[in-house]
């Protein structure tokens, strides 16, 4: 088990740790004889000072949780059942109360509080909110729309930026019914003049920093390919590398090949040294690849911050 000490939290560090170790010992996750990391271990991971750390294994020593061995270290004591689950009731209780005392703090009633912690465990509104996203290329927008839909479980319209401009009767309704937008940084300005009309909130995306480091470390080594659905977009995103002062010669060793395109992408697979696949493309595409040439892969395109943005502002969506 490893203490994970926030001193930004109002409880003391003290009470963090305390509440912590009764947590893993009520669930199983410790037992009586367990040895706790030491005190040296304690300062590294939490950033707090030796003194802090031996106060904090001194405390749990004299509340009865711990046994501390000279030049041994910290040792779990055998807690009497009764007292644990106690303990461990006394410890959910204290985090209601700093919850909703917290959520006090931002003019929420404990029946306002209840009914978001409601919404976002059980996701009722993000299911009811309808979401476009807007690319000028097919490849990114069904990437991200993909994305969205997955990590949030909520209806995502892939919604071209050429059908914003100019819309058809059919795409009017269909627009007018959405209620947000969400886009890149490089559209964002358009795209909340374009739906101006619609009187919805455009949304802000953004790339996984993961996702372009690895790609020119990647190009370091060697040729990366990139298997996509649509390459329309790839020279505007070689053009974004270069604009963000990725070395021109890296830039130059990515190129990208559509995953329907199979004679180009057998000659394109033989010249790379690693190569990554879009999660729209065909996953047949992998039997393609040698064993010797290096697949790229990410869990997320999209950042973790712009995720979490959608899901705050969808979370206290009201129609």
């Amino acid at each position: 088990m490893q203490f994970l000490l926030d001193k930004n939290q109002k409880g003391t560090l003290f009470e963090q740790a305390r509440e912590q170790l009764l947590a893993a010992l009520h669930l199983g996750k410790l037992r009586a004889g367990d040895r706790l990391p030491s005190t040296r271990q304690l300062v590294m991971r939490n950033g707090i000072n030796l003194k802090t750390a031996l106060a904090i294994y001194k405390r749990l020593s004299q509340e009865g949780y711990i046994d501390l061995r000279q030049g041994s270290g910290a040792y779990v004591k055998d807690i009497d059942s009764v007292d644990l689950e106690q303990a461990y009731c006394r410890s959910i209780y204290r985090l209601i109360k700093a919850n909703l005392a917290e959520a006090g703090q931002f003019k929420l009633d404990p029946q306002e509080y209840a009914n978001l912690v409601q919404s976002y465990v059980g996701r009722v509104r993000l299911a009811s909110v309808q979401l476009a996203v807007v690319e000028c290329f097919e490849e990114q927008i069904n990437l991200y729309a993909r994305e969205i839909s997955h990590r949030l479980n909520v209806p995502v319209h892939p919604v071209l930026l050429s059908q914003l401009e100019s819309p058809d009767q059919w795409s009017v309704r269909m627009l007018a019914r959405m209620d947000y937008f969400a886009t890149t940084d490089f559209h964002f300005k358009q795209v909340k003049d374009l739906v101006t009309r619609y009187q919805k909130k455009v949304l802000q995306l953004r790339l996984d920093p993961a996702f372009i480091l690895e790609l020119v470390a990647a190009a370091r080594d060697g040729r990366v390919l990139m298997v996509v659905s649509n390459t329309n977009y790839l020279p505007a995103f070689l053009r974004a590398l270069f604009e963000i002062g990725t070395p021109p010669t890296l830039v130059e060793r990515i190129m990208g090949v559509d995953d329907t395109d199979l004679a180009h992408l057998h000659a394109a697979i033989a010249q790379a040294k690693a190569v990554y696949i879009s999660p729209v493309c065909d996953p047949r595409v992998r039997e393609l690849i040698p064993a010797d040439v290096k697949e790229i892969k990410f869990d997320t395109i999209l950042s973790r911050e712009s995720i979490e943005a959608l899901e705050t502002v969808m979370l206290f969506h009201t129609r």
